[in-house]
């Protein structure tokens, strides 16, 4: 089936808005997981740092 010359800015038009709508999506999901990978990992990083902090003044004391 051929679509007629009329249609084709308006199917660009709509393509490319339904491709930015994706994109948009896509960035917001991207972001909420990396805010949520970060929210989880926070203790456990607190954590490692704390202890090499620890150890560090325990071998190094000043």
């Amino acid at each position: 089936m051929k679509i007629p010359k009329a249609f084709h800015p308006i199917l660009g038009v709509q393509t490319g808005f339904i491709l930015f709508l994706a994109g948009i999506a896509i960035l917001s999901t991207v972001f909420v997981a990396t805010y949520k990978a970060i929210q989880y990992a926070k203790p456990f990083v607190y954590d490692v740092i704390t202890n090499i902090v620890n150890h560090l003044s325990q071998w190094l004391p000043l």
